[in-house]
């Protein structure tokens, strides 16, 4: 069976909910992380994944860690519905992938980061003002593809969409004000109300 490493309140999140849309049965082992004592740092789990972060997941004895690696791995390996069957599909879902990974996280945590998990001492207002300036270009990006089509797969809620998803649901933890930006956020709302999203939603919130 799948082992996934890490808390629910982390990037392992987004694991947990693309076997829960597949139906893939997974074993959780709880790794925690941002403190001294966390279980990331120890020899064991480093063994696993030398950057000791989470997630990694053991599949019958192939280890993967990188969150996006570890969900299209999965999604290839069990061709589930939301994987594509044709080449250029899956050179779309690359593309939302890589964009939303590169382009979008990156920024988001530094966000994040510097308003709401650091200890106040620590935050840079100034840090979180120039990350969210940076992701206004990027979200209309989003926006506006959304704005003349439904989803990023073509038609239908596909893995590009999960990947885009997976990634923006930190918005809605961080309670971001969206509104600008309509479109995209009426596609998020409705993909993290998805019954598999609920349920995943349910292991972190």
């Amino acid at each position: 069976m799948l082992r996934l490493f890490g808390q629910f309140k982390s990037r392992a999140f987004r694991v947990a909910w693309l076997c829960k849309e597949a139906g893939i049965p997974f074993e959780h082992v709880d790794v925690t992380i941002n403190s001294e004592a966390a279980t990331c740092k120890e020899d064991w789990y480093k063994a696993l994944n030398p950057n000791a972060r989470v997630p990694t997941i053991d599949d019958d004895g192939l280890v993967l860690w990188e969150t996006a690696a570890i969900n299209l791995y999965l999604a290839e390996k069990h061709q589930i519905e939301l994987w594509p069957d044709n080449p250029a599909e899956r050179g779309s879902v690359l593309q939302w992938a890589f964009f939303a990974t590169s382009d979008i996280e990156p920024d988001l945590v530094l966000m994040r980061m510097h308003r709401q998990v650091l200890p106040e001492e620590r935050r840079d207002p100034a840090l979180a003002d120039l990350a969210e300036a940076r992701l206004q270009p990027k979200l209309a990006v989003l926006d506006s593809h959304l704005t003349s089509n439904p989803y990023f797969g073509p038609g239908l809620w596909n893995m590009a969409d999960f990947m885009v998803a997976s990634i923006c649901y930190t918005f809605l933890v961080m309670r971001y004000d969206l509104s600008r930006y309509p479109a995209l956020e009426a596609w998020l709302s409705a993909s993290l109300d998805r019954p598999m999203a609920r349920d995943a939603r349910a292991l972190r919130e």
